[in-house]
Formats: C-alpha cells, structure tokens, sequence
C-alpha cells in the first residue's frame, strides 16, 4: 500500500530518513489500524505532511528573528511583550524553549523545553508525551529521542490509536483527526492550527493513495481495503446458497464485519485468484470463519496458501 513512488508523488522533497521509517515501518502502522483502509491512510499521510512540511521537517525550529514574529506565533504569551522583553529570545532556541514549554507537558528541568520541542512525523511535543509513548512503544527515555525518526512513527502510530483518529478517519471527519492531533482532543473547542495545510496535504493523500473525495465529505465511492472487496464478492455467492437464514445474512452485512472477514480470508484468496475454485474457496472460507469456529479449523487444515 505504501511505495518508494507514491511517497515521491506525495512529498518529492520527502528526507530519506522518513521515506525510509515508512518503507520499513509496515508492522507498526498496521497494528495502528492505519492500513486497514485507503481513509485511514490518508487522513494519517495527510497530517504527518502537515506536521513535517511534506516529510522535510525533523524538529520544530526555534530560532526567530524577529519580536514580531514572536507575538503571530504565539500571541497568547508575547502579544502585550515588547520588543525589548522579547530580544533575550531571538536567535536563542533554548531560552525560547523554555519561554514557551517549560513548566507545562512535563518539562520541569532547565532545557527541557528546547530538548522536547516537537519532532517527527506527528511533531510529538513535551517530556509527558514522549515519556508516554517511549512506554507504550517500549523504547527507552532519552533527550534526543525525537531525532529518531524510525521512533516517531511509532510514537505517531501510538498517539493516532490513543486519540481515536482511526474513527475519525472512517466518518472522513478532518476537521475531529485535526483536532485529536494538534490540541489532544477531537472534542476541543479550539481550532487546530494550520487547518488549511492540513486539508491541502489531505486531499494530495486522498489523490495518490485513495479516489475522489474531498475532507469532510465522503468519497464517491466506499472506502475498502483489498480484503473487504474479496470478502464483499464472497457475499453474493453466500446469499445464493439456498435456506441460510436472513438473520445470518444480515449479521455480515455491515462493512465492519466484512471488513474483518476479509482479514482473515485475504491470504487464502491471494493464493486462490486465477484458480477456478476460487469463488466457492472464498465462500467456504468465510462461512467458515462466520458459521463455526471448526468449520474454519476444518478449512485452513487442508488450505495451506504460500
């Protein structure tokens, strides 16, 4: 799902450190659910282009020049400070740091600031978040952790399951994964920042990796994984099988379901396309994994793909 070429089309001027972090980060990105569906897939591509300036981005740069810089960035702290207040800042990443983080997201110590500003693919932020996601990624704590690349994609990996963007990303709800990233909730009342980049990378996303569809309204055709279709085609055979019961029936027939049967029955399709068997092979399977534990043990006894 993810190619050397479609990471070109998306960011040609994409550093190799994160072409190669994605090329070799399969596993983790499927275990986020991030592969599961072309949606998903983009809504997550789309933010990290965002957050990176297309992959071009390793750490936030604090080094400004001027004081008026300074209050557009952030006006909340800086908007009534003059520009004499404000000189002891410019040029000065670390004292900067610790002007704007330090003693919030965890940075309590002199530097923390500077040494957790954000980095990587979701530009993870502040000593709490990191120390957060190096244990649930099982990766030890250290300062310049967000230097490693192949490590933020699985903190971005970890922080988009935490904040629940892969529902969002099925609603195709921009403005909710937006939200969920860059202010930590998808409820907030606040406005994420850069929203207009985050749409415009979106739709570059959509066009490399998805279909038509613009954010926040739905494609013009379903969202589906390989798997699903193969399990959606199983679906017409099974319902010309006289006497299954409509209860049965109605119970595959969400997207949700097919899409998890499809999962299971991918590998035995992959082997079985070109074959004549393949239809009632699908079929068998399915009903297999949906009508009985045992009939499905029975099935992958005697089927045993490459």
């Amino acid at each position: 799902m993810l190619t050397e070429a479609d990471l070109k089309r998306f960011a040609p001027k994409a550093k190799s450190e994160y072409v190669a972090a994605l090329l070799g980060g399969y596993d983790h990105l499927r275990a986020a659910g991030i592969l599961d569906t072309e949606l998903r897939l983009a809504h997550f591509m789309g933010q990290c282009g965002a957050e990176t300036g297309g992959f071009t981005i390793v750490r936030e740069s604090l080094t400004y020049t001027t004081a008026a810089r300074l209050r557009t960035v952030w006006p909340s702290r800086f908007r009534n400070k003059s520009d004499s207040e404000l000189a002891h800042l410019i040029r000065n990443p670390v004292a900067l740091g610790d002007a704007v983080y330090m003693g919030r997201m965890g940075n309590t110590a002199l530097g923390d600031g500077y040494a957790y500003r954000g980095g990587g693919f979701l530009q993870t932020t502040g000593k709490d978040a990191v120390e957060r996601y190096c244990k649930a990624c099982d990766i030890p704590l250290r300062p310049d952790i967000l230097d490693d690349i192949s490590a933020t994609l699985r903190f971005a990996c970890a922080e988009w399951v935490q904040s629940g963007c892969n529902k969002w990303a099925d609603e195709n709800d921009i403005t909710k994964v937006s939200k969920a990233i860059n202010t930590g909730s998808a409820t907030s009342n606040v406005k994420p920042v850069g929203m207009a980049e985050r749409q415009a990378w979106f739709a570059k996303a959509w066009s490399v990796w998805g279909g038509k569809g613009k954010p926040d309204t739905a494609p013009d055709k379903p969202s589906t994984t390989k798997a699903v279709a193969v399990a959606s085609t199983a679906a017409t055979t099974i319902a010309a099988i006289p006497n299954v019961p409509q209860s049965w029936l109605d119970s595959i027939a969400s997207v949700s379901a097919w899409q998890t049967a499809g999962e299971k029955v991918a590998g035995f399709a992959k082997a079985a396309i070109g074959s004549p068997l393949a239809a009632s092979l699908v079929a068998a399977v399915v009903l297999g994994i949906w009508f009985g534990p045992a009939a499905y043990g029975r099935i992958s006894r005697f089927w045993r793909p490459a």
